[in-house]
């Protein structure tokens, strides 16, 4: 048996994530020293939706509005990698990983006053399921029983032996909406959220801010939240971001992108980053011409240098991959390089493609960002000196992105950024062939095996040989080009001083903490 154990909150932010405090100034102090006036955080791009089908534990889709408004049952410590409790105490296993028993705290309340009990997260975890609602995390549920014990208590019979379900509650079903208000309004939810977190929603003006006040029912109401007010504004392009915190427009804010973290630093900005495994790939769709083949993507990799890209693209801050898993992981396999530039071979294989009447042509999908401009430009110039390949640029908006890319995947390849602490649950959804996911739609049975040979068992050995079949596996096979190592960043404002910014996921903030002194 295993389980997550119930920590002190006054020693989590102290322990735990990745944490920034600094510098001073003053703050509006009427309602108590725990109670810090306002703060601004600048967000990567608007929300689609705060509905849990639609948003999830990412930047990308919603994840870091979600987290003031419905916190976490469970959170995955960067620095650790385990599932750490928040809204639920614990979470143990039992019959080899099968059975899990999920125990929440006493007396949550959503901000409606209804109770988040353990009906309220069968009933969000069943939403999920549910083929009507067409949710993100329908494949994490397919299969899985899940009944209520007493009314802090809900248990989960799965389909096969995890023994880290606890990190699948914590990565894809952590937000939990409030039954009432879901049921009253099931299509103005994503608009409406009521959640149990430590700020409740109080208006939203799409593409410029959301305005959240303290949720007075929070379970630790008296200690946290500390900020009275919480305005997250979403800003697309990186200078804006950067010159906000300079103009002092705005306190803090994460990114994934290195050229933002060197000129934060250049400008004299805090700035605190934690490595992450994984990276900012180029996704082949493998299920559909031309990248079915693996000549193709290989070809494409190869032509490709990170490195030179490293120093075009983000001014040398950023830094090439090499393996998949970030050096330093317990799961690094030095024996599984990533393809390395080259071009002499690149063109051959290019060139036994044309041969064979399938020159490589196709369509690379990417955000509609500054950023994004750059890497695709950098792409397109690489590929004009070489033969037998063409390669046209789709520009998309975060929404449209989303939709055709990572729900329809309709898509040759595309621009995609993973970022992980521990390889569960993010590798299984990743590349496993039924992986909720698996947007490249990549079927490798050797692979599918290995992830569910990792996720049966806590035995670091077993798991380090089954992730290192794997990472061997995606150097050969090539289902994506991966070329700049993951990281995140928090980056605030000079001129105030910012208390326990918690970070996790791909920059997430732990709201019930964030506060000014």
């Amino acid at each position: 048996m295993r389980s997550v154990l119930p920590r002190r909150p006054a020693l989590v932010a102290a322990l735990l994530g990745l944490t920034l405090t600094t510098a001073a100034c003053g703050a509006d102090s009427t309602a108590g020293g725990s109670s810090r006036g306002a703060m601004t955080v600048l967000v990567t791009q608007e929300a689609r939706s705060l509905d849990p089908i639609v948003a999830s534990l990412s930047q990308i889709t919603g994840g870091t509005q979600a987290a003031a408004v419905f916190d976490v049952l469970l959170w995955i410590d960067p620095k650790t990698g385990r599932a750490m409790p928040q809204l639920a105490e614990s979470a143990t296993a039992a019959e080899g990983g099968r059975v899990w028993t999920m125990r929440l705290r006493p007396d949550l309340r959503f901000s409606d006053g209804t109770p988040l009990d353990a009906e309220a997260v069968k009933f969000n975890w069943e939403r999920h399921a549910d083929p009507a609602n067409k949710s993100l995390q329908a494949r994490v549920v397919a299969g899985i029983g899940i009944s209520v014990a007493d009314s802090r208590t809900v248990r989960v019979t799965l389909p096969a032996p995890n023994a880290h379900f606890d990190k699948v509650i914590a990565h894809n079903l952590a937000f939990i909406g409030s039954p009432t208000a879901i049921r009253a309004d099931p299509k103005g939810f994503g608009a409406k959220p009521v959640g149990a977190g430590p700020y409740r929603l109080e208006s939203w003006v799409r593409d410029q801010q959301m305005v959240f006040k303290r949720n007075p029912k929070y379970w630790q109401v008296g200690s946290r939240p500390p900020l009275k007010e919480l305005i997250l504004k979403p800003v697309v392009d990186q200078s804006q971001r950067l010159a906000m915190l300079n103009a002092d427009q705005a306190q803090v804010l994460t990114t994934a992108q290195a050229k933002l973290m060197g000129d934060a630093r250049k400008a004299g900005l805090p700035v605190v980053t934690e490595g992450k495994s994984g990276g900012f790939m180029t996704l082949f769709n493998t299920a559909r011409p031309p990248f079915d083949d693996p000549r193709a993507r290989r070809a494409f990799a190869l032509i490709m240098d990170p490195a030179a890209r490293t120093k075009v693209v983000t001014d040398d801050a950023g830094k090439p991959l090499s393996t998949f898993l970030r050096p330093g992981s317990d799961f690094v396999a030095s024996d599984a390089p990533l393809p390395a530039n080259n071009r002499v071979e690149a063109q051959r294989l290019l060139d036994a493609l044309a041969a064979e009447g399938k020159p490589l042509n196709f369509t690379y999908s990417t955000y509609n960002s500054p950023g994004s401009h750059v890497t695709a430009e950098y792409w397109l110039a690489q590929i004009a000196t070489m033969r037998n390949i063409g390669m046209r640029t789709e520009f998309l908006e975060g929404t449209q992105y989303l939709q055709k890319v990572q729900i329809q995947r309709q898509f040759d390849a595309g621009e995609f950024v993973l970022s992980f602490d521990d390889p569960e649950p993010v590798l299984y959804n990743f590349l496993h062939s039924k992986g909720q996911d698996n947007h490249m739609q990549w079927k490798n049975p050797a692979v599918d095996g290995a992830l569910e040979r990792a996720r049966a068992t806590t035995d670091p050995e077993v798991r380090r040989a089954a992730y290192a079949e794997v990472q061997r596996a995606l150097a050969q096979d090539v289902p994506m080009f991966a070329y700049e190592q993951a990281f995140t960043a928090a980056i605030r404002a000079k001129n105030v001083k910012v208390v326990d910014l918690t970070v996790f996921e791909d920059g997430l903030i732990m709201f019930d903490r964030l506060g000014l002194a």
